[in-house]
């Protein structure tokens, strides 16, 4: 049976995937390297309507209401909402300094520096769902909540970034992979 813990979880492995080439691009950033802005743009766009949008939707509309109803688990979901609010700043000033990137030589440091923040705190962030609430959830719900979950995150997904967005982002992977990675 699939479970909303095991889709999450391969979703994290391509945030995963997306985060190790983060780190190279910081590194091409802080060194003065050209990066091109059509890359950054994937990046920024992967990180908005994937691993926010969709993939922490999912979570914080979906997997953590349910946790929640236990009050055990309310403190840690209450952790995660704010490393999601963290993570989304980082965003905001990554896409903030990409617009000034090429014409300010400030920007690209700025966002180099914000890009490895992001990469640090969702290294640790992915390791405490994986590890420690996945867990939870697998033990707590239910299988009638857990297949209704899944049919929720497929639906959310089209409703949130359109059918075949999904793929689409997985080939910006293996390309930005191929770019700074191989």
């Amino acid at each position: 049976m699939k479970t909303p813990t095991l889709d999450l979880i391969e979703e994290h492995g391509g945030i995963m995937l997306m985060l190790s080439i983060m780190s190279k691009v910081s590194e091409k950033l802080n060194a003065g390297d050209e990066v091109k802005k059509e890359d950054l743009n994937k990046i920024l766009e992967f990180l908005i309507n994937f691993a926010d949008k969709c993939h922490h939707g999912k979570e914080e509309d979906m997997l953590f209401p349910e946790l929640a109803k236990n009050p055990v688990n309310l403190e840690f979901v209450s952790e995660l909402i704010k490393e999601h609010k963290t993570g989304r700043e980082y965003i905001k000033n990554i896409s903030a300094a990409f617009e000034n990137y090429g014409q300010e030589n400030s920007a690209a440091r700025e966002m180099a520096e914000n890009m490895e923040k992001y990469v640090q705190l969702l290294t640790k962030h992915i390791a405490k769902e994986n590890g420690e609430l996945f867990p939870i959830a697998n033990k707590e719900l239910s299988n009638d909540t857990q297949k209704q979950m899944v049919e929720q995150f497929e639906k959310f997904e089209e409703d949130v970034i359109g059918a075949g967005k999904h793929e689409e982002y997985h080939k910006w992977l293996e390309e930005l992979k191929k770019n700074y990675l191989d």
